[in-house]
């Protein structure tokens, strides 16, 4: 039952969240003209984030049959800390992946920052609480400039712990366990041996509906899959006055939870509309046009219960949407988070989702880590052994001149 809404949810849930909030984006330098900024400053802000949504959720959800559920405001925000590090071409690819076009880093700090204000600051009818956090090993040289911004501008809990400790990982998950309520209770199984900071995010809601479902009126159903085939799951049934939109692919309403701040949207293909095509509507020019056009109506409504987790590693998404450059260990410039000659990279960007929609209303949490690769000047490799224990060769040379001064075999020092 679930293949449908849990593929939307994704940018669903996180969508309402976040409309109508902002972000832009470059380093101590501009990514583009900001003078040009004043006025359009709002827009560009605002499209930025959704723009990111869709382009991520279009990476995963039509190559899958199964359920899909990211947290792209999770991503976001993880990856914006990230950009804070990052310098040249690599800092420009990043932004232009993130949908920021002409903005600065300091506007996208400033706006995530008051963000993250606006979205904590709820009555106490819903939940929602978002963390961030980073953890870095204690013998490589991370800027403290940048750890210093994170913390000011993310309300970022900052780690400076040994890598080479294996409890590190424990903790790691130990805060995500704590942040999402326990619905995520580990983001990495391990870290690998260049891997030396880990970016965290997480984020968790519970929300009841603004008119909860009568459980009563809860059946036994039919929910017809994606191959056509038939499986029975519990339907939800409501007549209510919501917020609906359709359009000649789809159906589309948006439910209400007690704050009417958040809603979850569902958008329901016609029978005849063909699920690859449906997801390829989910552009940023479509979703601004979709939101607009909702209007009141009374509507019977029969929704699925569900739960879903869901886990993904977002790395070759946030490549193919352009970040690759991120992502090189040799190309990649992180010069703005950890000191040269030392350097940095993304060596993966892992999330984790749960979603738990019910008669009373939703539960959801997520948690992503964008997990840093590093190396020194010189990469510190465990020593080769080389034992002296059988006959042997010397040579003794000038080695300016390259002449061989003495030479010689030893068989019995």
């Amino acid at each position: 039952m679930v293949n449908k809404f849990k593929k939307l949810l994704s940018i669903a849930t996180i969508a309402s969240m976040i409309n109508g909030a902002a972000i832009a984006q470059e380093k101590n330098k501009t990514l583009g003209d900001s003078s040009s900024m004043a006025n359009d400053k709002p827009q560009i802000l605002s499209s930025a984030s959704t723009e990111f949504s869709l382009r991520l959720f279009q990476q995963f959800a039509p190559k899958s049959d199964s359920n899909v559920v990211i947290s792209p405001f999770s991503a976001y925000l993880a990856l914006s800390m990230a950009l804070n590090g990052a310098a040249g071409s690599t800092s420009q690819q990043m932004a232009k992946a993130m949908g920021l076009g002409s903005a600065t880093i300091e506007m996208l700090n400033a706006q995530n920052n008051a963000l993250l204000a606006k979205l904590t600051n709820t009555n106490s009818k819903i939940q929602l609480e978002i963390g961030n956090a980073i953890f870095s090993d204690n013998a490589t040289p991370f800027r403290k400039r940048f750890l210093d911004l994170c913390q000011q501008k993310y309300d970022a809990e900052i780690k400076n712990v040994s890598f080479a400790d294996p409890d590190t990982v424990d903790s790691i998950n130990s805060w995500c366990k704590n942040k999402t309520r326990g619905k995520i209770p580990n983001i990495v199984s391990k870290l690998g041996r260049r891997e030396k900071m880990v970016i965290l995010n997480a984020v968790y809601f519970k929300g009841s509906w603004a008119s909860p479902f009568k459980k009563a009126l809860t059946q036994d159903d039919d929910f017809t899959t994606l191959t056509g085939g038939k499986t029975t799951i519990k339907m939800m049934n409501q007549v209510e006055n919501l917020s609906y939109f359709q359009n000649a692919s789809f159906q589309a309403v948006s439910v209400p939870y007690k704050s009417n701040r958040q809603s979850l949207y569902i958008f329901l293909p016609n029978k005849k509309t063909k699920w690859p095509m449906f997801l390829a509507e989910f552009t940023q020019t479509n979703w601004n046009e979709w939101l607009s056009k909702f209007s009141r109506a009374k509507v019977n409504l029969s929704l699925p219960r569900f739960n879903i987790r869901f886990s993904q590693d977002l790395s070759s998404g946030l490549e193919k949407i352009g970040m690759e450059e991120a992502f090189d260990s040799e190309r990649a410039n992180f010069s703005n988070m950890i000191t040269p000659p030392a350097r940095a990279w993304i060596s993966r960007v892992l999330q984790k989702t749960y979603i738990d929609v019910n008669e009373e209303g939703t539960e959801a949490a997520a948690a992503t880590a964008v997990i840093m690769g590093a190396t020194m000047a010189m990469v510190q490799e465990p020593p080769i052994e080389f034992r002296v224990d059988r006959p042997f060769v010397i040579a003794l040379m000038d080695n300016e001149s390259k002449e061989i001064l003495f030479l010689g075999s030893v068989v019995k020092p």
